[in-house]
């Protein structure tokens, strides 16, 4: 047989030293429970959340890692094709110059910080969303359908600044040239 103590010291008699009934710590604990007391609700929130995010990023790896696993890697060289024609298959990397990114940043305080934060076009949702494709599909993208009230309203120029502030926000370094304020250019040109 298991005796319960309660809070004040009294076993099995229901009733506390004035004669009111009380419930054992075991039976509180179970009553609490019941009725969601809120330290509980507040733990298992943590906990939901913390879960919940670790999922997320879960998810995010795994599918970044699916993406990248699926692109195919190039295999040796085929004797019967030119060196120049292998060289050329492979998108040349995008080239900025600091004075373009710089004037990009300007124009994206001026005009895009309206409805976007800088962070937006940074970090693994938005190498995830745009890094695998060719430069050319965000500057197209940008050009056709931005600012949202007004698209198309900016030069090529500064879409193209543009891009180049958002190469450099994800760690690009500078060069010697200019991004090419062309969608069709660009669209050979890779993150």
């Amino acid at each position: 047989m298991v005796i319960l103590r309660s809070r004040t010291g009294l076993e099995g008699t229901g009733q506390d030293p004035r004669g009111r009934s009380h419930q054992s710590g075991v039976q509180s604990c179970v009553a609490a429970r019941r009725h969601h007391h809120p330290f509980f609700e507040v733990l298992i929130g943590r906990v939901g959340r913390r879960a919940r995010t670790a999922t997320l990023l879960l998810f995010l790896g795994g599918v970044a890692g699916c993406a990248s696993a699926s692109h195919a890697t190039p295999g040796p060289a085929d004797p019967s094709t030119g060196s120049a024609e292998t060289a050329s298959a492979q998108p040349a990397p995008a080239v900025f110059t600091a004075e373009q990114a710089q004037r990009g940043q300007r124009v994206f305080s001026t005009v895009c910080s309206v409805c976007h934060g800088r962070n937006e076009f940074r970090g693994p949702i938005f190498a995830f969303t745009w890094m695998a494709e060719p430069v050319g599909h965000l500057f197209e993208h940008i050009s056709t359908n931005m600012p949202q009230d007004r698209p198309g309203s900016l030069s090529a120029e500064e879409y193209a600044a543009i891009v180049a502030y958002f190469l450099q926000l994800n760690g690009r370094q500078a060069g010697d040239s200019e991004l090419p304020a062309d969608a069709e250019l660009l669209g050979r040109r890779r993150w």
